[in-house]
């Protein structure tokens, strides 16, 4: 068996019949120099560093790490002993993560980042030997995979804390592949500059009137995670420039969205009247199939999409963990399940739905609101179609071979979202002067969101009320994000944005996990633990900043030496 960790891959070329030592070396053909000669040949690779996120164990990863360590997912009670995952699964559910955890890998990541470096160091070279391959062809290359490495290094500093950042391509495997690691602010502070080097060069969201809008990274794409960046660095920080400039480049993207969908030709959500609206979303009755179906997907809203349907590939990640654990039975289950707080309503207000006409509860979740079921399972990606307006649950699990829905990294509700978080922030660091509106504001923007998800006539009875939220506005939003984003990979970070906000010790970007670390917040673990029967007993498994990460492979630390494994985990295998 071929270990997928960084340091260990087949090089596709020779026909999976040699290997080499090193998940993240592109295949020979890419290597040589004969290859970067057309304009196609660099097109071609920017399309594999974006294909290196589809890799199944990509999207079973960002399952895990944003959706399942949260309070949004369970491992489903009747999986077989025999089902791949499994242990591994209830080792990160236990809250005993063991360094050889085959979710601690992350290699598709930094195959990602290979070939964006790749691209980044050959491409020019092309504009001197194909006449079609112009320098604007180079910005526009050079932008995506600026952003793309980016996306990628933030994704992961947010995952492990502590990373090692490639200095260059790597190309064979005689390269000295013990890359340094580097703290968050390190790491932060670079995908920023790259971002905004980026921007410079960056294409429209609008430039090619099909997938490609939102399957490549453009200008939306690249303000959207500016957005990201600045509020995960504002939360941790506490700095008002930081959530300053998450609002601004949430401007730019919603702003870009508006006006390209006022530009479209035909319009579908001005109303009778034509009124023009600050955001266009997709109507309450149209939201599920254009954004989810199978018949949608890449929709007005969107920002960024990994392509499976446009690439006729199956996503078989997202296949294991919602729908078929094996890729194999079309009437089986996932590896994971939602709990029953996104599987309830709980009118108390502690629960994440607090009324039962949220259209959203039934086009997420499959059997909603039943009490005749322990588990609920996730519909929202899985199933092809709406359950149908007029809340009703559905139980019914679509029969086919394989799954070809897009997965979201952004889209327009996330960055509105995103943007209303750092405005309470912004109120709350300002002493809530009198005057100041950014609490209204950050109000309006929860209740747009929400509207969307009900019908004219709840829109009267559940319409939510400042008045109701005025001092609570933080737990609105994310308790808005909760439902609007589930099971999209989101929420584990945004409980720990909400953690860092709350310790009673400011964390320090600047310090790698072993050099300190602080301890989490009681509003931290009351929501992240929530899904346990006994709360209780899993605090003190969790009880500082160094179990929010994961631990860094252990095969990934004994090959590089320049690595510092988490302090708080160990390898089954030694000790």
């Amino acid at each position: 068996m071929i270990m997928k960790k960084i340091l260990s891959i087949i090089f596709a070329s020779v026909a999976l019949s040699s290997c080499v030592d090193t998940v993240i070396l592109p295949d020979n053909k890419t290597v040589d120099d004969d290859f970067w000669q057309k304009k196609s040949e660099v097109d071609a690779v920017v399309a594999t560093a974006y294909a290196q996120l589809r890799d199944e164990a990509a999207i079973r990863n960002m399952i895990v790490w944003g959706d399942f360590r949260s309070d949004e997912l369970t491992v489903t009670s009747t999986l077989p002993t025999g089902a791949s995952y499994r242990t591994a699964l209830q080792q990160i559910y236990s809250l005993n993560i063991e360094t050889e955890n085959a979710f601690t890998s992350w290699y598709p990541f930094y195959s990602a980042i290979n070939y964006c470096n790749l691209v980044l160091e050959k491409a020019e070279d092309v504009i001197a030997v194909d006449p079609d391959y112009m320098r604007g062809d180079y910005d526009a290359n050079k932008a995506q995979m600026l952003a793309l490495r980016s996306f990628c290094y933030f994704y992961l500093t947010r995952v492990f804390h502590d990373i090692p950042v490639t200095p260059a391509a790597y190309l064979n495997s005689s390269d000295d592949l013990n890359a340094p690691q580097y703290s968050p602010d390190d790491v932060l502070n670079m995908c920023i500059d790259d971002l905004k080097e980026a921007s410079k060069y960056a294409i429209s969201g609008s430039t090619y009137g099909d997938w490609r809008d939102k399957g490549y990274l453009n200008q939306d794409g690249i303000n959207a995670i500016l957005a990201d960046i600045y509020l995960w660095r504002g939360s941790i920080n506490r700095d008002a420039s930081d959530y300053e400039a998450c609002v601004a480049y949430c401007d730019k993207v919603i702003k870009a969205k508006k006006e390209a969908y006022e530009q479209k030709p035909t319009r579908r959500r001005f109303g009778d009247d034509e009124e023009k609206l600050d955001y266009y979303l997709s109507d309450y009755g149209d939201m599920y199939d254009d954004i989810f179906g199978q018949t949608g997907q890449n929709a007005d809203e969107s920002i960024f999409e990994l392509q499976f349907r446009n690439s006729n590939v199956t996503n078989k990640g997202l296949d294991q963990m919602y729908f078929r654990y094996n890729n194999a039975s079309s009437n089986s289950y996932g590896y994971l399940k939602a709990s029953s707080k996104f599987g309830s309503v709980d009118a108390t207000g502690n629960g994440v739905w607090n009324n039962s006409v949220d259209q959203r509860l039934y086009e997420f979740v499959y059997d909603a609101t039943s009490s005749s079921v322990e588990q609920f399972g996730v519909r929202k990606f899985v199933a092809t179609t709406s359950a149908g307006v007029g809340n009703t649950a559905d139980s019914h699990r679509d029969t086919r071979s394989a799954v070809y829905q897009n997965w979201i990294f952004y889209r327009l509700t996330d960055v509105m979202l995103m943007k209303a978080e750092a405005l309470v922030q912004l109120y709350n660091l300002g002493g809530k002067a009198e005057g100041d509106t950014r609490n209204e504001e950050a109000f309006e923007i929860c209740k747009f969101v929400n509207d969307r998800s009900l019908s004219d006539a709840n829109k009267t009875s559940y319409a939510l009320k400042y008045s109701t939220y005025r001092d609570k506005m933080e737990e609105l939003v994310l308790a808005e994000r909760a439902r609007e984003l589930c099971f999209e990979g989101k929420r584990w970070f945004d409980l720990m944005r909400y953690n860092y906000r709350h310790t009673a010790t400011k964390a320090d970007l600047k310090k790698k996990l072993f050099e300190g670390y602080v301890a989490n917040s009681d509003e931290f673990l009351e929501l992240a633990l929530r899904k346990y029967a006994v709360p209780s007993a899993m605090k003190t498994k969790i009880r500082d900043e160094r179990y929010l990460y994961m631990p860094i492979n252990q095969d990934e630390v004994e090959l590089n030496p320049n690595l510092v494994q988490n302090p708080v985990y160990k390898s089954s295998s030694k000790y």
